[in-house]
């Protein structure tokens, strides 16, 4: 194996929490740096909340802020990055796209080959936005075409100067070359890299440490951001009291949100990979009631950890799980409680969705992803 120099180009800063932004670039880079690639992560300075992984060299760049949440500022961060990459680098990997070129230097045969992870059309996500606010006269209607324009344009240049772009959506390589023209041949399937936990309890600990007895029916649900109305808190809430009094003794741990206090709810805010490991470890099922659609890295946590998953409409997932997920088609508590309840009861059909979802999450594993984007991304390879 050939080692490179890698440049990755993240989000944020490395984080405690899985359901970071920018926890797949992460990822991808301690995955390269283990195979022995020397790796930098370029990201916008803010506050660390865990250290980089081992092999990897933080790269932090202050960028002022001019709009708040405009294009503008992203293609900003994208130009002060491309001066941050080393000029010996051999790849740079963009996660996700963003907006912008990076401006690289690159002439005939040198320069860096480089990657970009599109995790979704962000053309197509700001009119979505607009779609859902009143515009109230002229002023606005002009405001909104130039910023989509912005966004437009913004988003072409940082698409344009990839090599490869990797996703994950099915379809969206379609919406791109329509609305881009971007040639199919720059394109490869690439699912996003979950990182393992650097460490997981037994379940008795697990269960020790939220004060759970090791005997009764647990459910864990996990928030993918801290307000728990996005999270579906409340639905999960609602599903898990509906069957409770058919499970003596059951317990709900909420993971990385709070709950009110109620009987049988134990809530556990933290949002890092200890409090969701232990949640995970602790618990028969796991149920996935978010309500902002988008992937969810917990659903792969909890398959790897040999625990079965109910998981919402808004959860998706870029390869079909088939097995190893038990969805359910409706955003609504009694199917949700239906599933679960089904679930507690039966410990055979338990172990057989553990069983599938193993295998499902070994796809996620942020070596195997590492080694389909090196071999994607070698010079020669189409």
């Amino acid at each position: 194996m050939t080692s490179r120099t890698v440049d990755v180009i993240a989000a944020g800063p490395a984080s405690p929490d899985p359901y970071d932004l920018a926890a797949p670039a992460w990822a991808l880079a301690a995955a390269l740096a283990a195979r022995g690639d020397s790796v930098a992560v370029v990201h916008p300075a803010g506050p660390n909340g865990a250290p980089p992984p081992a092999g990897t060299t933080d790269v932090p760049v202050e960028v002022p802020v001019r709009r708040p949440g405009a294009a503008v500022e992203g293609a900003d961060f994208a130009a002060a990055a491309g001066r941050r990459v080393r000029r010996t680098s051999d790849l740079v990997l963009r996660d996700p796209t963003g907006f912008g070129r990076l401006g690289l230097h690159r002439s005939g045969n040198s320069g860096p080959v480089i990657g970009a992870f599109v995790r979704a059309m962000e053309l197509a996500a700001y009119d979505r936005e607009r779609s859902t606010r009143a515009r109230t006269g002229l002023r606005d209607r002009i405001d909104a075409w130039r910023d989509r324009r912005a966004v437009r344009r913004l988003e072409a240049a940082a698409l344009q100067e990839a090599d490869r772009l990797f996703y994950d959506v099915p379809g969206l390589p379609g919406e791109l070359q329509r609305e881009y023209a971007i040639p199919e041949r720059r394109f490869r399937a690439a699912l996003p890299p979950v990182a393992p936990f650097a460490e997981a309890p037994t379940r008795e600990a697990a269960r020790a440490g939220f004060r759970i007895p090791a005997d009764v029916p647990v459910v864990a649900t996990l928030a993918p951001v801290e307000a728990p109305e996005p999270a579906g808190v409340d639905r999960a809430r609602e599903a898990f009291r509906r069957v409770r009094s058919f499970f003596p003794g059951a317990r709900l741990v909420v993971a990385g949100a709070a709950a009110p206090v109620e009987p049988g709810v134990v809530a556990a805010e933290s949002r890092d990979g200890g409090t969701f490991a232990r949640a995970i470890v602790a618990a028969d099922v796991v149920l996935l009631a978010r309500r902002l659609p988008g992937f969810d890295p917990g659903a792969v946590l909890a398959l790897r950890a040999g625990r079965c998953v109910i998981a919402g409409p808004e959860v998706r997932l870029p390869v079909d799980p088939g097995e190893a997920i038990r969805s359910v088609p409706a955003d609504d508590a009694g199917e949700l409680a239906s599933a679960l309840a089904e679930l507690l009861a039966d410990p055979a059909a338990r172990r057989a969705l553990a069983s599938a979802g193993e295998r499902y999450a070994a796809a996620f594993d942020p070596a195997r992803v590492a080694d389909e984007v090196s071999n994607a991304t070698m010079p020669g390879a189409g």
